[in-house]
């Protein structure tokens, strides 16, 4: 291969303008479809995918009632905070909120009560009949008929007259009762038609939208026309808004500026290095390998994926950094060739072209590594990377030997450039035996971070909002949702029935919010149903008997109860989706009972404990036909994809390096020299979060396959020093190297978002000190040996 470069430095040395003509064309058209990247932000590409549990979870947390919703809290200190909410709730209405509630349907009035006893023959349960035993009693019958008889001569009593005659025992008492299954999603009380809070200080609005909350684009749209709402508040009134949409927004701003400020800061980072450190015009030209490569790398993430990730883009300055690598070693052995033994430059080029191919093949092998990852972020990256390295090897080979001088003034260069500037071999060995030893110590007690806000940016006004919605209308957003499933409405009715059976009354789990006590399933239903005309075949006529002698004690006529007599005459109707949707809870159907694609689900909502989940176990989910969707859960499940990653990527990252090293030197010892950096660099990122007190995220885990790449680099050159007798410049182009990697890592740790910072701070402390390895430790050893 060295060969066949050094061939093809002769070929193409008499074509230089040609090729320089040619590459440069190739690099703008690069340079242009990379300006219009399209950059996406999607909290999707950095979870699992595929069949995992975490995936399908996620994907199911689609669906939660609040996902798509905006949560506003509108408060008016100088007037009526439901006023406000109305106002707003007007202004905000349109194609972007189709759905905008400020309050429940009238479901207290007149009308709704009638229509409610239509049901009662469906959803009544067997306890409820027990119940009723006792309304049909004498005594009973008496007390009812006189408070609605009250009731009557009340100011309200024209409007209940119809409830009253078609229920003189008051049976809606026990179906109103079902209502409360759906009325724990928040700590609100009903006041004139509005959900305020128990202080009566504040309003809620639940503005709804079929815009997806991961797609940053539409959420800049989702944010646009709320502020344009705001503006219709009465002077003095405010609103605080909690919603996804407002998340994804602030990480697609944050990413934008901080990519604004990383790659222009890395360009000047890497300027002022190779101007300080080279003076020479190569240095232009090593300077425009890695930016030429990021392009290039660029447009074949887009070939492959059509947009990129935010946090991909961002790694792009990193990827300068390590592609400038090659060209720097590149540039270093043409412009100080060793002319001891008359070697020609396309020589010089096929001995530095060596340790440059077996650098870049342990590279690329760590970045390979990132392929393996269940999480799709990281796979882009991988493209993204293993695109630019390739551009990179090929740019520092083929064109930049062509285009650097050789120096003036050659002189022998010796073997080793000079003593080790370490004063002492055992301090030293100590030193580094230490960082190994924490490293292995505190590897085995990482703890790690599943904490899908920790997977983004949360500006200080967010979580502020956050925390203020939460104290007044309590965790409505954080609770756990099952999710009954079936191929049909029906079927997943049924489920729902099972789960509400298996959670009503148990000890522990809270209060379920649930649509099966007044849309049970159809078998559920006809039981009722037949539960119902028995109890009124037997108690029916006495009952009545009952009416009659007592209603002329207050004045009722004779056909009064008329209505009661029919209605216990009629055939018992069965309760749809549909029929509650009539009754004014369209928005708490699509709530509860959201589509799914082609299955069919029925949401129950409980608080998050870890009780529920010692009680919701996977055997109970497979005997209701259901899943579980739990905050504690899902951050555990991750956890464990986190950590199987984290062994996967690192081990398999670990093993090709060591095992390309041992084939590059075919000797034990030497192999061990050259990986000494890696162990070192690693067991300084795990010590160092260790004793800062940092739980591992994903990218950390990200961030540790490419320390072991960059690491082993460095080694692989001082070791190939000694072995090679090649001494152009290494330790100065590994110093350089260094340089420039730690410059462009140290850069992200001026990034906001998280994902950039974790992975500058991992590989900033994992190079640092790989590098020092490089320099002090490893010849010192080649010396002792």
């Amino acid at each position: 291969m060295t060969d066949l470069l050094a061939n093809l430095y002769d070929r193409l040395a008499p074509k230089r303008r040609t090729m320089l003509v040619v590459t440069a064309m190739v690099l703008c058209v690069c340079g242009i479809v990379f300006s219009q990247l399209v950059v996406r932000e999607d909290i999707r590409t950095m979870l699992p995918d595929g069949s995992s549990q975490v995936a399908s979870d996620f994907e199911l947390l689609r669906h939660a009632p609040f996902t798509q919703r905006m949560i506003i809290t509108v408060t008016w200190p100088d007037g009526d905070p439901a006023q406000a909410a109305s106002i707003l709730a007007d202004a905000l209405r349109g194609d972007v909120f189709p759905g905008v509630i400020t309050g429940p349907p009238d479901s207290v009035s007149p009308e709704f009560l009638t229509r409610l006893l239509d049901i009662a023959p469906a959803v009544l349960t067997a306890e409820d009949m027990a119940m009723l035993e006792g309304y049909v009693q004498p005594e009973h019958t008496r007390a009812a008929l006189d408070r609605n008889y009250r009731s009557l001569i009340a100011p309200r009593g024209l409007a209940l007259k119809d409830v009253i005659r078609k229920d003189p025992l008051e049976i809606r008492n026990l179906v109103l009762p079902k209502l409360a299954a759906l009325s724990r999603l928040a700590e609100v009380r009903v006041d004139r038609g509005h959900f305020v809070s128990r202080d009566g200080k504040h309003a809620l609005v639940l503005a709804e939208t079929d815009i997806p909350m991961t797609d940053s684009q539409g959420a800049a749209d989702v944010m646009a026309r709320y502020e344009h709402a705001l503006k219709s508040l009465p002077p003095g009134a405010e609103a605080i808004l909690v919603s996804g949409h407002r998340h994804t927004l602030a990480n697609a701003d944050v990413i934008k500026a901080d990519l604004t400020a990383i790659l222009p800061v890395s360009l000047l980072l890497m300027g002022g290095i190779f101007l300080c450190f080279m003076r020479t015009r190569e240095s232009i030209y090593v300077f425009f390998m890695p930016v030429c490569a990021v392009c290039v790398a660029g447009v074949l993430t887009i070939v492959f994926y059509g947009s990129v990730s935010g946090i991909v883009v961002g790694f792009g300055g990193i990827l300068l950094g390590i592609a400038g690598d090659f060209a720097l070693h590149v540039s270093h052995a043409m412009h100080h060739p060793n002319d001891t033994e008359g070697r020609t430059r396309a020589r010089t080029l096929a001995e530095v072209a060596q340790p440059t191919l077996f650098g870049a093949m342990t590279t690329s092998t760590a970045f390979a590594a990132l392929a393996l990852s269940c999480i799709p972020g990281i796979r882009q990256l991988a493209v993204f990377s293993l695109a630019g390295l390739g551009a990179a090897l090929v740019l520092s080979l083929v064109v930049l030997p062509h285009f650097v001088s050789q120096a003036r003034h050659l002189e022998p260069a010796p073997l080793r450039e000079g003593p080790s500037p370490s004063p002492n071999l055992f301090r030293t060995l100590l030193a580094w035996g230490l960082v190994l030893g924490a490293g292995f110590w505190f590897g085995t007690h990482v703890r790690m971070n599943t904490d899908l806000r920790a997977l983004g940016y949360t500006p200080a006004d967010v979580r502020q909002d956050e925390d203020r919605t939460r104290s007044i209308w309590g965790g409505m957003r954080e609770m756990a949702l099952v999710f009954a499933r079936g191929d049909s409405e029906e079927q997943a009715l049924e489920a729902n029935d099972r789960v509400w059976t298996a959670l009503r009354g148990t000890e522990g789990v809270g209060s379920p919010v649930s649509l099966s006590p007044l849309l049970p399933s159809a078998r559920v239903q006809a039981e009722n149903a037949e539960r119902w005309k028995a109890f009124w075949a037997a108690h029916g006529q006495p009952t009545l008997q009952t009416i009659a002698g007592e209603r002329r004690a207050y004045g009722f006529s004779e056909s009064a109860f008329e209505p009661f007599s029919g209605y216990l005459a009629e055939q018992p109707h069965m309760v749809t989706a549909s029929t509650l949707q009539d009754f004014g809870l369209g928005n708490l159907m699509r709530m509860l009972m959201p589509q799914a694609g082609s299955e069919r689900v029925v949401l129950t909502l409980l608080p998050d404990s870890q009780r529920l989940l010692e009680v919701f176990t996977p055997e109970l989910e497979r005997d209701t036909s259901s899943r579980l969707v739990s905050g504690l859960r899902f951050r555990a499940l991750l956890g464990d994809a986190m950590s199987r990653d984290v062994l996967l990527l690192s081990t398999v990252a670990f093993v090709a390096v060591a095992c390309i090293t041992v084939f590059i030197f075919r000797d034990a010892r030497k192999a061990l020299l050259a990986l000494l950096p890696v162990g070192a660099g690693v067991a300084a990122v795990i010590t160092a979060l260790s004793l800062a007190g940092i739980a591992m995220n994903i990218f950390h885990i990200l961030a540790i396959p490419l320390v072991i790449s960059l690491s082993v680099d460095n080694g692989i050159f001082m070791v190939w020093r000694h072995n090679a007798r090649f001494t152009t410049g290494t330790s100065h182009a590994v110093l350089l190297c260094g340089l420039t990697t730690i410059a462009e890592f140290g850069v992200l740790t001026i990034a906001k978002h998280p994902a950039l910072f974790s992975i500058g701070l991992t590989v900033l402390v994992g190079i640092a000190t790989a590098m020092f390895t490089s320099l002090l430790i490893i010849p010192r050893l080649e010396d002792d040996a």
